[in-house]
């Protein structure tokens, strides 16, 4: 009789255990309810440099975890003002193209948060290691044939780092110090020493800036 009671409650502790482990629980030892918890929206916005969140204090710091490499991009900026040669020129005309941009580093998020995450400072990964924007200036000699416009280009190599934000605050939040988001930022982060140019000719009476054309 005495052994089964023992089968008994250690069935009961080993149950109690699990679901303690399975679910987290607030300050008072109460099991913190999945709906009630903070959403990612929730935990994103309580960031440094978020809009805050109603139900939640200002996180501490957050950082970028679980990070996967992917393979670089590129991206493209106009520098300097167009120079057209349009409104009937039948004569080339030789101009300077180009100028000066700061590329910095962009944020995006895999789900509708409700808010621009790109002024969320977030640290860990390649923020930690290379700087987070450059300055790219450069300016040439170019002639443009008639009927056509023009412009300078650059195109910056950017690191890009895909990964989950750990939100770490100073008091417990729904009984925790640190959540996770499901939800995963992507982060490209502009390489200063890989940088290419080229001019972006287009047919007067397009935009001379939309790289498309």
């Amino acid at each position: 009789m005495f052994g089964s009671r023992l089968i008994v409650l250690l069935a009961v502790t080993s149950s109690a255990f699990s679901l303690s482990v399975r679910y987290p629980h607030d300050a008072n030892g109460s099991l913190v309810v999945r709906d009630s918890a903070p959403n990612d929206s929730d935990l994103l916005s309580s960031c440094p440099g978020g809009p805050g969140a109603s139900n939640l204090k200002r996180a501490d710091r957050c950082t970028l975890i679980n990070i996967v490499d992917n393979p670089n991009a590129r991206t493209f900026e106009v520098l300097g003002d167009p120079q057209l040669n349009c409104g009937g020129a039948t004569d080339p005309v030789t101009v300077e193209l180009g100028g000066e941009t700061t590329v910095g580093q962009t944020t995006s998020v895999n789900a509708n948060v409700g808010f621009e995450v790109g002024g969320l400072s977030i640290g860990g990964g390649a923020s930690e290691e290379d700087s987070t924007s450059t300055t790219v200036s450069k300016k040439i000699t170019y002639t443009i044939p008639p009927g056509r416009q023009a412009v300078y280009v650059a195109g910056t190599a950017q690191r890009s780092q895909t990964g989950n934000v750990q939100v770490n605050y100073g008091s417990r939040q729904f009984g925790h110090f640190i959540w996770f988001t499901g939800a995963t930022i992507t982060r490209l982060t502009p390489i200063s020493s890989d940088v290419v140019f080229d001019v972006h000719e287009s047919a007067c009476g397009t935009d001379p800036r939309n790289l498309n054309n």
